[in-house]
């Protein structure tokens, strides 16, 4: 009995032994579980934790919609386009840009973005259509955006005019 209280108290000295950090001679950071005379001992942190939620609030936040149909559908929509203002005057030499479009609220899952510009669709649920000036003809142009529900009823139109200036190339010819 004795020597087992003697080796138990030897085991549990060992245990808890200590971080010790130090340096090789190539100066690299060496962490260690061995004192030595130029190793330092490392202050040991609590870990942090975080208490788990409560089961009901777990439950409430993952349990399954019963009726699609208590969803808020919604019936019109906010639409902003960020990035080219109504009325705005580009040059035909400048870059091309991305007009952001924003919706409020988020959109429908059963609902859809078209996007046309000039009456040419640019596509289905498109929210950042490319303006290439390059390739419009000078004068002005429309970007619309509609949003359809899924029977195709337009539940709102935003549109965007904007125009395309060119520089001439007809110069009178200097005498």
């Amino acid at each position: 009995m004795r020597y087992s209280l003697i080796l138990l108290a030897l085991l549990t000295s060992s245990v808890q032994a200590g971080i010790y950090k130090t340096y090789d001679k190539n100066g690299n950071v060496v962490f260690t579980d061995v004192p030595s005379n130029e190793a330092q001992e490392i202050e040991e942190k609590p870990i942090a934790t975080m208490p788990a939620l409560p089961r009901s609030v777990i439950d409430a936040k993952t349990k399954p919609l019963k009726d699609v149909k208590t969803a808020i559908i919604p019936i019109a929509y906010k639409v902003t386009v960020a990035g080219l203002a109504a009325q705005t005057t580009l040059r035909k030499e400048d870059k091309a840009l991305n007009a952001s479009i924003q919706l409020e609220p988020a959109l429908y899952k059963e609902h859809h973005l078209l996007v046309s510009l000039d009456g040419k669709s640019l596509g289905k649920d498109v929210f950042s259509p490319t303006i290439d000036p390059s390739k419009l003809e000078r004068g002005q142009h429309r970007l619309e955006i509609k949003v359809v529900d899924k029977q195709q009823k337009v539940l709102n139109t935003e549109v965007v005019d904007f125009f395309i200036q060119q520089t001439t190339v007809n110069r009178p010819k200097v005498k």
